[in-house]
């Protein structure tokens, strides 16, 4: 009697369960070990989204610059530094930061000088594999069975980002990407389509037709650091798209926050200040339940269920005592 109570109990508290939502983030080379607040490179973190609480879970022993999940929980990301190959694309465990290559990327007739890849993304949709080159500033295909990957096509036809480019593909299969973040002055063009430094496709939010590459303008981006770019982004499970917001800082050693981005309005909200992140974030990615989502401690299932077992222990404890 006791034990199924208990059992009745456990259901209970397991309805009212949440898993808090991490952010993992990767630091990159390049940054200095000369100063003492500045973070070792190669660094993987694990970011509490709710608290803003970072905890360090090892080193990486490479440059990771974008990574993301796929449908079956694989961390996966690309080492690119200053667009000397190889390109590789690795597994990472989350659980120590530890890297095991996949295979080194090249285009298809074999050359290794495929571009420095600010972001990577998957398509849960169709299990695809997207990244972006700053060679060319354009969204590829990368097969992680060959290692081939392959432009789709002119995002930007006639005008070049020149940086960030983050990346990110929703549960739709949409894929989104912000080209050159706040490398602008802060001052709007009149047709809301960019500031001069990024040239006249910054500071906006796109999507990117996988068919041919073309990006498409979708909204201007209000809210951002106008001295920052999107060094990474990913959608989370309930759809909101955070992003690392950092860089061009005349340093290495970069600032970060942690920022939501509205596809709908463009605005970018700040989720976790520059003071808790660790500097010189480079890659993001998603996983856990968001915490942000209220989850129903007990749905009218788990009431039926709970229901029936405290109604059959008392029918026994009855039948019992009548016997």
């Amino acid at each position: 009697m006791k034990t199924t109570i208990l059992s009745a109990i456990g259901l209970l508290a397991l309805a009212g369960s949440v898993s808090a939502q991490t952010a993992f983030l990767a630091t990159g080379t390049g940054i200095s070990n000369g100063t003492p607040s500045e973070p070792p490179p190669q660094t993987f973190y694990a970011l509490d989204v709710a608290t803003c609480s970072v905890s360090t879970v090892g080193t990486m022993g490479d440059s990771i610059t974008a990574m993301d999940f796929d449908n079956a929980g694989n961390l996966v990301g690309i080492r690119a530094t200053d667009f000397t190959p190889p390109y590789t694309l690795y597994s990472i465990d989350t659980g120590s930061g530890a890297l095991t290559s996949i295979i080194d990327l090249t285009d298809g007739g074999g050359d290794p000088n495929v571009g420095n890849f600010p972001d990577m993304a998957f398509d849960p949709t169709t299990g695809n594999w997207y990244a972006w080159t700053e060679s060319g500033d354009d969204l590829t295909q990368v097969d992680p069975g060959t290692g081939v990957v392959t432009v789709l096509g002119d995002a930007y036809p006639g005008n070049n980002p020149s940086a960030g480019s983050g990346t990110s593909v929703d549960s739709s299969g949409t894929i989104w990407t912000i080209p050159c973040s706040g490398c602008g002055d802060g001052a709007r063009a009149g047709n809301g389509n960019g500031e001069e430094r990024g040239g006249v496709i910054a500071d906006a939010l796109y999507t990117v037709d996988p068919t041919t590459g073309l990006a498409s303008f979708v909204v201007q981006l209000t809210g951002e650091d106008t001295n920052f770019t999107i060094n990474g982004m990913d959608f989370a499970s309930d759809g909101t798209l955070y992003a690392i917001e950092g860089g061009f800082c005349n340093d290495t050693n970069c600032a970060t926050r942690l920022v939501s981005i509205d596809t709908t309005s463009g605005a970018i909200t700040e989720v976790c200040p520059q003071a808790a992140l660790p500097t010189g974030v480079d890659a993001v990615a998603i996983a856990g339940l968001p915490a942000s989502v209220a989850v129903p401690l007990m749905n009218h299932w788990m009431f039926l269920a709970i229901a029936l077992l405290l109604g059959s222990v008392a029918a026994v404890q009855v039948w019992r005592r009548q016997g």
